[in-house]
């Protein structure tokens, strides 16, 4: 679950989606212009081995027509001066060498096999522009093969005076939006569905969960850091929490009778359809209160129901937690013993009996002793049986009150 601090705003996260973009947008970009910058299609590299080229062309072409070192060097002061922000020097290799002899003042360098560019930090680029012998140097190069490395001409000249084709700028402009509009698109999928689809997904899981079970009672659990989703899913957790205890307060409304928490009919028919599923052995106490009508007529029914009240309460502390105490009628109470004989369902309803003669109800106006008649049955199949059941408690009641003289 996260954090009341990791919770943020949808606008808080839209700038760290346009902040992760940019961060992975550069990082891409510039892994493409390293790319393109070391592949054969750098601009740069392009104009500047053109310019190698033709200035060794001249030189080519000078060395054919009988030019020597002297002439060389010559053009070579010429092309330096004339070009400002060029400056070319021309080295030999150990074949040239070998062959006319070592050039006096020339610098040492190391050979290499292919053209090479480097950037230095004062803006300058010196371009390596390598010079290899063709079938045509063979004639004067008689130590030479073709392909092997004859020297190598120098180019340094500063960044700033190398030209960009249009056709490169364009490309260069589709990359980029290419490229940022790739990763705002990236991110922003990775992010949705971290932050929302994910969590949106999890929320419905858990609310079809809870509806196919049918239990409101399971708090919704929704992994996010933004605030608008943690604030919805806070919202339907409080609905859902009043809703169950809606339900669970019609719920009892409906099983439960409101004046004096004994169990109603609509109970009893389920707990009968409960134990329909297996045979049940039970025995049932089936109680009718003894002169009632007097006690309502007489004193009113305010009292009459807390006489009610007061059976209800004295049948119930002499149940056990699995037995059942119903209100059938006014003044008319069942209760089902689970797994109980005829001879303990005979001891309770006595010591019921007991209790309630030695707690008479005393109000302003007077005392009344509380009695009750009772019948009991048994049956090893009560669900299946409960009316023969029931009608023979009845008789048993009946025959009970007779007994005391007493009218129905």
């Amino acid at each position: 679950m996260k954090k009341a601090s990791d919770i943020k705003r949808f606008g808080s996260f839209v700038k760290q989606v346009v902040a992760l973009s940019a961060v992975f947008g550069i990082t891409i970009f510039a892994l493409y212009w390293i790319l393109v910058s070391q592949s054969n299609q750098n601009p740069v590299k392009d104009q500047t081995k053109q310019t190698g080229r033709m200035i060794f062309t001249m030189f080519y072409t000078a060395m054919q027509n009988g030019w020597g070192k002297h002439e060389i060097d010559t053009m070579t002061q010429r092309i330096n001066e004339g070009q400002k922000n060029l400056h070319v020097k021309l080295y030999r290799g150990p074949l040239v060498d070998a062959l006319f002899g070592k050039r006096e003042g020339q610098s040492p360098f190391e050979m290499i096999d292919q053209d090479e560019m480097e950037l230095f930090e004062n803006g300058m680029i010196h371009y390596h522009y390598t010079i290899k012998f063709e079938q045509t140097c063979l004639k004067c190069h008689t130590n030479a093969q073709v392909g092997e490395s004859a020297g190598m001409l120098e180019l340094v000249f500063p960044m700033g005076e190398f030209w960009v084709s249009s056709t490169y700028v364009f490309k260069i402009i589709v990359a980029i939006f290419i490229v940022t509009l790739f990763s705002i698109s990236f991110v922003l999928y990775l992010m949705l569905k971290k932050e929302f689809i994910n969590p949106l997904d999890d929320f419905v899981s858990q609310v079809d969960s809870m509806m196919l079970k049918n239990n409101l009672r399971n708090e919704v659990v929704v992994n996010t850091s933004i605030a608008e989703l943690d604030h919805l899913k806070n919202v339907f957790n409080k609905i859902r929490g009043e809703l169950a205890d809606s339900f669970d307060s019609i719920r009892i409304s409906a099983e439960v009778d409101e004046l004096t928490g004994a169990h109603n009919r609509l109970k009893l028919n389920q707990v009968l359809s409960q134990y329909a599923q297996s045979r049940l052995s039970a025995s049932i106490i089936l109680f009718d209160l003894d002169k009632f009508k007097p006690i309502n007529d007489i004193y009113g029914h305010d009292i009459g129901d807390e006489v009610l009240k007061r059976f209800v309460s004295v049948v119930r502390q002499n149940l056990k937690g699995r037995d059942y105490l119903f209100r059938i009628g006014g003044d008319e109470f069942m209760a089902l013993l689970p797994h109980t004989s005829v001879e303990d369902a005979q001891s309770i309803a006595k010591q019921i009996e007991a209790e309630l003669l030695s707690m008479p109800l005393v109000f302003e106006r007077g005392i009344i002793m509380i009695e009750c008649s009772y019948g009991i049955a048994y049956s090893e199949d009560t669900a299946h049986t409960f009316t023969e059941l029931f009608r023979s408690a009845d008789q048993s009641m009946y025959t009970n009150k007779k007994d005391k003289n007493i009218a129905r």
